[in-house]
């Protein structure tokens, strides 16, 4: 035995510190058995080193909300899909509808289609399950709709539009006085930067099916993954588990402002404007509808740094807005004009790269 060796025994041995790890029951937020270490599906958020120890202000506005995340699990038969999370938006009487994640619908075999003999049980808050009945749903998007009926009214989420429009002056990136979330009045939109707190809620998959929260920040990155495939996607440093997927992602005084998705290394996340906007188009025209308007833009706060320099060269006064990447002239279509069917054609034309060829 080694003298360092010999030392840290001795310091062990007499330590007032030291304490006889925890025993918890199968059930409790502490317990973590080995099946949910190395189960994708069956993992807590604390799994994550930085959702471990959370403080005051992220508790708290996790708590706004809480009680409107739900679990949810799917069915084709006996064989298990898919467990995620989901946020009740809308409770009329003893009807309520979920937003959630497409991928607890999907059929593992066909990309975009349904599970067939599908099945969803929902458990809220308080430990409460029901059957839940697919509503409406969008694999583009990957969102969907589930309506429970429960015996009571169910407690809603609070939505707040994202406003990201971002000057590009580092002086106007920052406001510089800030009120404590206490004091914050409800609204219905909010001014999303970099840098800004966010945080993921989600709601385990087992008794007692606890409410998970993973701090970080709204990041400036785009989200460029061929697997989303859907550029509408913001992203932020919070991380997550599987059983997160479809939960609500809030601002720092308990407001949704997106629907999370699982990555690595960070989360992916759909603007709740956009969910909702899907939603309410979906209750007036009973099906999902998307707008083209045959143009591919983004904020100017997200080009390439060689295209910001060509902008800002040309337009110095410029700090905020959107820019036009990509014309579209290719899109075929056809309407009916006196019973007789008109088609069309478009073509898109990369904007920016064709500038750099001429």
């Amino acid at each position: 035995m080694n003298y360092d060796t010999y030392k840290r025994e001795w310091v062990e041995a007499f330590t007032p510190w030291k304490r006889e790890p925890k025993e918890y029951p199968d059930n409790s937020p502490g317990f973590s058995s080995d099946y949910e270490s190395f189960n994708p599906k069956r993992q807590r958020f604390y799994l994550h080193a930085q959702n471990k120890h959370l403080d005051v202000y992220t508790k708290m506005a996790a708590l706004k909300t809480s009680t409107s995340v739900v679990s949810l699990e799917s069915y084709s038969g006996k064989e298990e899909i898919f467990q995620c999370s989901g946020t009740i938006i809308e409770s009329v009487d003893t009807s309520s509808i979920i937003l959630t994640a497409a991928s607890l619908l999907r059929c593992s075999k066909a990309r975009n289609s349904i599970a067939g003999d599908i099945k969803v049980i929902v458990h809220l808050f308080d430990g409460r399950a029901f059957d839940g009945h697919i509503e409406a749903y969008d694999f583009h998007y990957n969102v969907a709709a589930i309506r429970i009926q429960s015996d009571t009214p169910l407690p809603i989420a609070s939505l707040a539009h994202l406003n990201d429009s971002i000057m590009i002056r580092p002086s106007q990136l920052r406001v510089t006085e800030e009120k404590p979330f206490q004091l914050r009045p409800h609204s219905n939109s909010f001014h999303l930067i970099p840098g800004d707190s966010v945080i993921a809620l989600g709601r385990f998959n087992k008794k007692p099916y606890d409410i998970m929260a993973a701090p970080g920040e709204f990041s400036i990155d785009r989200c460029d993954y061929d697997y989303f495939e859907c550029k509408e996607l913001f992203m932020a440093t919070c991380r997550i588990t599987r059983c997160g997927i479809g939960g609500p992602l809030i601002n720092r005084y308990g407001e949704i402002i997106g629907i999370c998705f699982h990555d690595v290394s960070s989360i992916a996340f759909l603007p709740i404007n956009i969910a909702s906007i899907w939603w309410e188009h979906y209750k007036k025209y009973r099906q999902p509808r998307r707008p083209r308007l045959g143009m591919e833009v983004t904020n100017l706060y997200a080009v390439d740094l060689e295209i910001l320099e060509r902008i800002i060269s040309k337009f110095p006064e410029v700090m905020e807005g959107i820019i036009v990447e990509e014309v579209c002239f290719l899109l075929q279509f056809f309407f009916l004009v006196c019973g007789k069917p008109l088609f069309f054609e478009w073509y898109c034309v990369p904007l920016f790269h064709s500038c750099q060829r001429k």
